[in-house]
């Protein structure tokens, strides 16, 4: 399970991470708008999920919202399952897992490349090193 951390809308930027609606989202772009005389300041998010899921947000600026805590795994590519899941050993604990390739990634990795993995939920590969 993913942990969650609690931010302001407010103290979000464009590259950020949040949890909405049980997934993770990459924030694209963050507006802010003064509303009227009474009202307050509000925020329109929009993100994109690692599935090319896109979403927008309307939130005010002083509202909570949920962000992921992202745990880095370095690894090492076990087996290539398929062009967009591939079986990665932990450095670290010699454990294995297997593990969804982000789409610059797909058809580029091989055995034994070293990757940097982000488990957040699910676990993605989101760097390779050349050997």
């Amino acid at each position: 399970m993913v942990e969650i951390q609690i931010k302001k809308v407010i103290d979000l930027k464009p590259g950020n991470y949040i949890w909405y609606n049980g997934k993770v989202y990459k924030v694209i772009n963050v507006e802010t708008s003064k509303t009227g005389k009474h009202g307050s300041a509000k925020a329109r998010i929009e993100a994109i999920s690692f599935d090319g899921n896109k979403v927008v947000i309307i939130k005010p600026t002083q509202d909570p919202i949920e962000v992921p805590m992202i745990k880095k795994i370095k690894g090492q590519v076990i087996s290539v399952l398929s062009e967009d899941r591939v079986m990665v050993m932990d450095m670290d604990t010699y454990e294995t897992f297997e593990a969804v390739v982000t789409d610059d990634l797909k058809g580029k990795l091989t055995e034994g490349q070293r990757v940097v993995v982000w488990d957040i939920g699910e676990k993605v590969v989101m760097q390779a090193f050349k050997e």
